[in-house]
Parts: C-alpha cells; structure tokens; sequence
C-alpha cells in the first residue's frame, strides 16, 4: 500500500545538494501537509571518513524523538567509496497512524529521490539502532573477534529483541495490506517467522457463527499448551463500544462483523503491558488466525494494530468501513487523502 504522499520540489533541490556534498553526514526528512519535506542538514565534525561516520552518529539524537517517526538519510564513506542510507525511524511507541503513514510512504521516497542512488535501507524502531555502533557492525556482519548486541544482553534482553524481531516478521502475511507498526502484512519472502498453533473447535464455531454487529475475540490464554482458544464473544456491538469489550492488559485477536455491511475487521491488540511470552506467541501467530478465520468462511478486508484498545475508536472503525470521499473510494490501514483530491 501506497499512501499518496509525494516528495516536494524543496526535498529534490535539498537531496541534489545532499547527495554533491561529502561534508554533509545526515539529511533528515519527515512529512509535512502530505509531501516529504527536508529538515536542516547535519554536518560531519570534521573531514568525512569510515571512523567519522561512527563519530557522528550520536548528533541524530538531536532529530530522533520517542514518539515522532523520521526518516534520515545518511552518508556513509568507507576507505573505497562512500554510500548512502535511507533510514526509516518509526519508535514503537509512536501513534498507530503516524507509524502507518511513515511506514507505507518509505519506498515512495527512495524511489522519487533514486533506489539506485541508495545503497542500503535501513530500518528501526529504537533508539539504540540508530545510534548505537554495536547496531549498525552488526548490520555489517559480525567478525568472529566481535561481540555481538545479544551477546551483551541479559536474559530478559534477548527476550524483548525476540518479542521485537517476532513482531516485525509476522507482518510478512496478507499481500497487500499495512498494518503499521513499521511493517506490512506482505508476501511472505520465507524467512519471516511463522507459528501455526492449533485452534481449538469452540474458536473455529465462534468465528463461523460470527454475525452482523458480533464481536470474536480469540487468545492464546492456554500458554502451556499454545493453544487458540476462544476469549469472548459479543452480539449485537455497536462500533463506538467494541473498545469497551477488549482487554487493556492481555493480547487479542478480535474479529468485528461491522453493523449494516458484510465487512469484516481484524483487531490486533498487543498491550505493552503484557508478558513477553504472550507477546510471542500472539505476534508471531496472528497470521495463523487469520487464516483459521478465512477457513470459516470470513472475508477479512480490513486489518488494524493497535498498543491499547481505546485506539480502536468508532469513527476509526466507520473510516475502514466507508472512507470518506475526500480521501478516495478505498482504503488500506490508515490511508491519508491523495494530492489533489
């Protein structure tokens, strides 16, 4: 999915003179009344070389904020050439929206400004992996006389990384369809991380069943077994209440029959407050569940992400439904109103 935003001619003019100035480490970008537009340019300290670029890094922190996604362009000289990065800065804790926004407009940019000018694009969603040196080695490859970041990380570390890891790769699902959170449900490539866990006989009747105005709420509740059960179901839920019926501390798969049409919304809803085992289980399986939810006979169109159900408002769920004109006749995750429309 493509989200309409287009690069502006003040970003063209900014990345030609980016791209002939080897003084210039960092070309930050960001979005602006629907254009990719430039932000002030960020210098190396002093004469650009392969150690200069380890020692400019921590002036990005100056542009990275916790909750505002960002991308940075970025040269990189080495003893042979120099090369540039696209990064994508999208912070987990970022608004659903914005995550989808910059996630769905990062391959407009680098194709508008040149994919073949690029060398690499990078991805993150901490600080840490912008910043971090011990990141970008390992993004090069680890020698064997290198100490890796989950060599340095404690046990519970290594299992937020994994949680982390698990949630990007599950995004490798559905072709087509944005889910935010820095990724998409897209074709699979192979190496994405999958877990087709058992689904139990109560959840597969619940979703059949599933009728206008009704709400399916699945949950991986049985940790021991890794099972798919059945958390809750609901008639008659009028979508400014579906919120209400979702659990704020536990991880759901919530399946919403939306009143007066034959569409069908996939909630995903992962609380950060939750286990980290729950978090695994339910990021790395909700492909599975939908497509347990496509073998009852269920059309999922419409897919949203969410931290917190209070983000799964009514007016959210009637733009998924019917967006409004202004913004064209179908939507995505999210989808921002067309230039010129």
């Amino acid at each position: 999915m493509q989200s309409g935003i287009t690069v502006s001619a003040e970003l063209q003019d900014a990345f030609t003179r980016f791209n002939s100035d080897s003084s210039t480490f960092c070309l930050p970008v960001t979005i602006t009344a629907e254009t990719l537009t430039p932000l002030a340019p960020i210098p190396f300290q002093g004469s650009p070389s392969a150690n200069a670029f380890f020692s400019a890094l921590p002036q990005l922190s100056s542009v990275l904020q916790p909750k505002t996604p960002i991308y940075l362009l970025l040269r990189r000289p080495s003893n042979a050439s120099t090369a540039l990065i696209a990064l994508t800065y999208i912070p987990s804790n970022a608004p659903v929206r914005a995550k989808t926004l910059f996630a769905s407009t990062r391959s407009t940019l680098t194709r508008e400004l040149g994919t073949e000018k690029f060398a690499s694009t990078v991805f993150a969603t901490d600080e840490d992996e912008v910043l971090g040196q011990d990141a970008w080695r390992e993004r090069d490859g680890e020698g064997p006389n290198v100490i890796s970041r989950e060599d340095m990380m404690g046990e519970k570390e290594r299992e937020l990384e994994a949680v982390r890891r698990a949630e990007a790769e599950a995004r490798s699902g559905t072709p087509g369809r944005d889910i935010g959170i820095g990724g998409t449900f897209g074709p699979s490539n192979g190496s994405g991380m999958r877990v087709s866990m058992p689904v139990d006989e109560g959840a597969k009747s619940a979703l059949r069943d599933l009728q206008d105005g009704g709400l399916v709420q699945l949950e991986t509740v049985d940790i021991r077994t890794e099972k798919i059960i059945v958390a809750d179901t609901q008639s008659g839920v009028e979508a400014n209440a579906v919120a209400s019926h979702i659990s704020s501390s536990s991880p759901r798969y919530s399946f919403y029959h939306y009143p007066g049409s034959d569409v069908v919304i996939f909630v995903y809803t992962c609380p950060t407050g939750s286990s980290i085992k729950e978090r695994m289980l339910h990021a790395s399986s909700r492909r599975n569940a939908i497509q347990v939810a496509e073998e009852e006979g269920l059309k999922i169109e419409k897919k949203i992400e969410a931290s917190s159900p209070d983000e799964i408002t009514g007016d959210r769920l009637q733009e998924e439904v019917a967006p409004s004109r202004d913004q064209g006749p179908t939507r995505g995750f999210a989808r921002p109103r067309r230039p010129g429309r």
